[in-house]
């Protein structure tokens, strides 16, 4: 059955359609991948930063009880006490 001369410009214009959305995909498809590259090395960035706090805040820590152990201690001790009455309840 061939096709009616009036479904011939209906179907071109089906068709540009079809392939500037196939074009509008492919770009989106692009931008994606592009923004989850952005992503991943901006969260490893992010982790790295959190990393050298924690080191810092370690070291931090490791020089405190070096300096004073006994105070140290006695903060420990308090601290247990304090949440052991928190968590008995």
């Amino acid at each position: 059955m061939a096709p009616n001369d009036a479904e011939m410009p209906n179907r071109h214009a089906l068709s540009e359609n079809i392939e500037e959305i196939a074009k509008h995909l492919a770009n989106l498809r692009k931008d994606l991948d592009s923004l989850a590259g952005s992503i991943e090395r901006t969260g490893s960035h992010q982790a790295e930063n959190l990393q050298d706090q924690a080191n810092e805040a370690l070291g931090a820590l490791e020089d405190t009880v070096r300096r004073d152990p006994l105070t140290t201690l006695a903060i420990a001790l308090g601290l247990g006490f304090f949440l052991a009455i928190l968590f008995r309840r």
